[in-house]
């Protein structure tokens, strides 16, 4: 073959060569995700609607797309005869470790605060973080920014109501923003240190009236913060508090990440101010949450993650063993409101099988008093989970 062909064999491939590369950097890919709870319990004393049973209180099923550094997740749940909306947003790289996040989705709140409850310790989310609200989804945009030294994320958004209503039904729509930030110092498998701290801000919901005029109005501003026992199988209510004539709602949050080689501590504190207009006294809350991890076998060193901001999921073969105390004022006698207070001690197995499935067995004794929603009584829980995320 003559030289002159030649190079213009060899043109042609580069040409041909460059074409593919193009393509693909060009490509999107699309995954599907997804995740399945399998949840059994049994109750002491099982009665005044506490039911031994079992339920499928999480399924989910959705797509994530990636197109260079454009990601976009949509998921949808069904839980009890419901189906909605969880995560759904587009999302930015900017950098290795810094992205924009638009769409509907947790803001970032305390510990794993906007990460998935599937991958909670105690199995299920604290009661105090459960009551305060930090775990609820928001139309937001958030920035998120994490290196070997801090992790900070910031989050403007409208309230969660308006994944469901519109702003006439709504009459105002409530916003807000929430910040959390974290420094560590010491992140090496087994020797960790973690401080951090977040805060939210928003404005109260509001209902549409009309009033005697005919007009359009907003009715008085309001907040209600409830939960239930810490179960999925049986749904029965602890705290609640109707907070009226509310201008919105402070929460304040420190937080501490402590690990030695096998031994983990993670502790979160929560304060929660609601002012309210034309004199009446704020509403006031308060809670906690503590707990101890310990690995028995598998890894021996607890590991971090900087992308979340704490400890990383142990390896498959892994099992582990995790105590915690969780308490809850939602007194404030003050503003006139009986909350109710809790206390919870629990005790939980998880054994990480593979990278999808973690089956988990907890107890717990949780003790209630001076809620208006319920009366003064404890239960003991024993439940189990086989969970397969992907």
């Amino acid at each position: 073959m003559k030289k002159s062909h030649k190079l213009a064999c060899l043109l042609l491939l580069a040409s041909f060569s460059t074409l593919f590369s193009v393509s693909a950097q060009d490509k999107i890919t699309v995954t599907p995700i997804g995740r399945i709870h399998v949840d059994g319990a049994f109750y002491l004393p099982s009665k005044d609607g506490f039911s031994d049973g079992a339920a499928l209180p999480e399924i989910r099923a959705g797509v994530r797309a990636q197109y260079q550094k454009w990601m976009a997740r949509v998921e949808i749940g069904y839980s009890y005869g419901k189906i909605g909306m969880k995560d759904v947003y587009i999302q930015r790289g900017l950098g290795d470790k810094d992205y924009l996040r638009l769409g509907y989705f947790i803001p970032q709140f305390g510990i794993r605060g906007g990460g998935s409850a599937s991958y909670k310790p105690g199995m299920l989310p604290q009661i105090s973080e459960s009551f305060f609200r930090t775990m609820t989804g928001k139309i937001g945009f958030g920035y998120t920014r994490y290196n070997p030294s801090y992790f900070l994320s910031a989050t403007a958004f409208v309230g969660g109501r308006s994944l469901t209503l519109n702003a006439t039904e709504q009459g105002k729509v409530s916003v807000g923003g929430s910040v959390r930030g974290v420094w560590h110092p010491y992140t090496e498998p087994g020797s960790i240190l973690h401080v951090g701290g977040s805060v939210s801000y928003e404005t109260a919901s509001h209902t549409r009236l009309i009033n005697d005029a005919g007009d359009e109005e907003a009715s008085a501003g309001f907040r209600t913060f409830s939960v239930s026992f810490p179960t999925t199988v049986s749904k029965v209510p602890m705290l609640e508090a109707d907070v009226t004539d509310a201008v919105g709602d402070w929460k304040l949050s420190p937080e501490l990440t402590l690990s030695k080689d096998r031994f983990a501590l993670e502790s979160q504190f929560y304060y929660m101010k609601v002012p309210r207009h034309n004199g009446i006294p704020s509403y006031h809350a308060v809670g906690t949450f503590g707990m101890v991890r310990c690995l028995l076998f598998g890894d021996n060193k607890y590991r971090y993650s900087e992308a979340e901001g704490a400890l990383a999921l142990p390896s498959p073969k892994t099992l582990e063993l995790v105590a915690g105390y969780d308490y809850t004022n939602a007194d404030s006698h003050a503003a006139g409101i009986d909350g109710g207070i809790s206390n919870d001690w629990n005790l939980t197995l998880n054994y990480y099988i593979n990278k999808y499935m973690i089956a988990r067995l907890r107890y717990s004794y949780t003790d209630v008093r001076n809620s208006s929603v319920c009366e003064r009584r404890g239960v003991n829980i024993i439940q189990a989970r086989l969970q397969f995320v992907f």
